[in-house]
């Protein structure tokens, strides 16, 4: 199968300079495939769960490709209620980028962004997003949305993408603080998104659609939480890639049946597995985004009945309750909350609490090449978490860029992390 992936990136990589539109087709089509394989033949391994939210976000990433001219261009932690609401289908970098990766189609985006002044210690899932744009295999997207949270390449590069496709551009500032104020303040911002969707886009914005889409989301929380209290206490086949998945589902696709659905029948599948933990089992609660794309990485963790990732912090940083009756306080208030928002402080004290929740023996800390708000917490977060007694490994890699990677070193210590885990066991 890997080589099968690397010759279809070596054909997208060829398409790039004179027709950048077959490329385009190439990847809207495997996608689309993707989740027609997972909706009909699955793989094995593969948890029902997973393998049917797979087969709803991988034609989305297709469609994205393939009608851009519907598509909203986000980042992840906008919320979406408003446009599911609208039938409005988001794109996003993280989602395109993970999704290149898997496909070895990244390389040649890289290099095209950088060719066009990107630096090289640029976040490569925004790198890779500026150089499908620059290279014009994404076509231009109806608008371009975001939000100040959660770090600083937000701004810039959907700034650059606005001015690159001449289209309008709508940003969210998210306060740091958590107060009443500051929530009124978020939700007047996104009723002005609201209009200013409806004014770009012609399409109108039905006050109970939006409230079915947060309560949606309310669903999809309430079983997200249950999944968790229940994976407190029982062990589950897992691997790298459906913690990503999740990632989308609890943020950009939060506010469809289809993420509630999913999250129901993960929160199920957890009731069905038998209560307590194999001897010597090493829980991982993992910081940041993943490898998932890494050989190496997936030998070590995924499906592997002596180490398991019980969560990432990018799925439980903001698992508010929503009111559907107050949609856009609810949207506002799970912005302010997330752990992401703010200092480190507040970060890692949610990482704290998970660990103890989710009975973790140590926590990985993934540094993603560029990512400068997590590489400057990182120190901070070590010291707190191991003097609270979670053994911490601050793992440098980069999600979405083989480039950046030192593969033998990351194997070694995380090996040598799970070592420690095994003898304090």
């Amino acid at each position: 199968m890997g080589a099968i992936v690397d010759k279809f990136g070596a054909l997208v990589a060829a398409q790039i300079p004179a027709r950048p539109d077959r490329a385009r087709f190439l990847l809207s089509t495997a996608y689309k495939l993707v989740g027609a394989q997972m909706r009909y033949v699955p793989p094995r391994r593969l948890e029902r769960a997973q393998s049917y939210l797979q087969s709803v976000i991988s034609p989305a990433m297709g469609r994205a490709l393939s009608q851009p001219d519907l598509c909203a261009c986000v980042n992840i932690f906008l919320p979406c209620e408003l446009l599911h609401a609208m039938e409005i289908p988001p794109m996003f970098p993280e989602g395109l980028s993970c999704y290149l990766v898997s496909t070895s189609a990244e390389a040649p985006f890289i290099q095209c962004a950088e060719e066009r002044g990107v630096p090289e210690s640029y976040c490569s899932y925004h790198k890779l997003l500026l150089g499908l744009a620059e290279s014009g295999v994404l076509p231009r997207p109806r608008v371009i949305l975001n939000t100040s949270l959660a770090c600083d390449a937000n701004q810039l590069t959907f700034r650059r993408l606005a001015e690159l496709y001449g289209v309008p551009r709508f940003t969210i500032d998210v306060p740091h603080r958590d107060t009443p104020e500051n929530t009124a303040y978020v939700a007047d911002q996104l009723r002005e998104m609201g209009r200013f969707l409806v004014q770009h886009t012609g399409r109108p914005l039905p006050e109970e659609r939006l409230k079915a889409a947060v309560a949606h989301s309310r669903d999809t929380h309430r079983a997200y939480r249950r999944y968790l209290e229940l994976r407190a206490g029982r062990s589950l086949p897992c691997e790298m890639t459906g913690e990503m998945f999740d990632v989308v589902a609890l943020h950009v696709h939060l506010g469809t049946p289809e993420t509630a659905r999913y999250a129901a029948m993960l929160a199920d599948q957890a009731a069905a597995r038998p209560e307590g933990f194999p001897p010597g089992k090493r829980r991982i609660l993992w910081m940041h985004t993943l490898p998932h794309w890494q050989a190496s990485m997936r030998e070590i963790l995924n499906f592997n009945d002596q180490v398991e990732i019980v969560a990432c912090d990018m799925n439980y940083g903001d698992l508010t309750e929503p009111d559907p009756e107050r949609p856009y306080e609810s949207m506002a208030r799970r912005l302010l909350s997330c752990s992401y928002n703010g200092g480190a402080e507040r970060r890692v004290a949610r990482t704290l609490e998970m660990a103890q929740a989710l009975h973790a023996g140590g926590v990985v800390y993934f540094c993603h090449w560029g990512c400068k708000q997590t590489s400057g917490a990182a120190g901070y977060a070590k010291s707190t978490l191991e003097k609270a007694g979670f053994p911490t490994l601050i793992l440098d890699g980069d999600g979405c860029d083989s480039n950046n990677c030192n593969d033998g070193q990351m194997v070694t210590r995380l090996q040598a992390f799970l070592e420690q885990l095994e003898g304090k066991a």
